[in-house]
């Protein structure tokens, strides 16, 4: 059984070119750069929804300023 799985996609020509171009720069294969980029945008994604959940928390909290996490810090470590 194969440790990977098989995605076929389409892109235009151009894309299919510049692809080409910065994978052999690179020295990789077209699917090593694919793999790559893919691992990257899904990293990307995942830190972006860290930052809005923060955000969201933040807002919740009334937190503005270092400060004000130092102040909710102690205050729940006061109770």
């Amino acid at each position: 059984m194969r440790s990977s799985k098989v995605l076929s996609i389409s892109v235009p020509p151009s894309l299919w070119d510049e692809i080409g171009e910065i994978a052999e720069k690179e020295k990789m294969t077209r699917s090593e750069l694919l793999r790559v980029a893919a691992r990257d945008y899904i990293r990307s994604r995942r830190w972006a929804e860290l930052r809005e959940k923060g955000a969201r928390t933040a807002a919740k909290y009334g937190v503005k300023s270092e400060s004000d996490v130092d102040r909710i810090l102690h205050e729940l470590r006061g109770k």
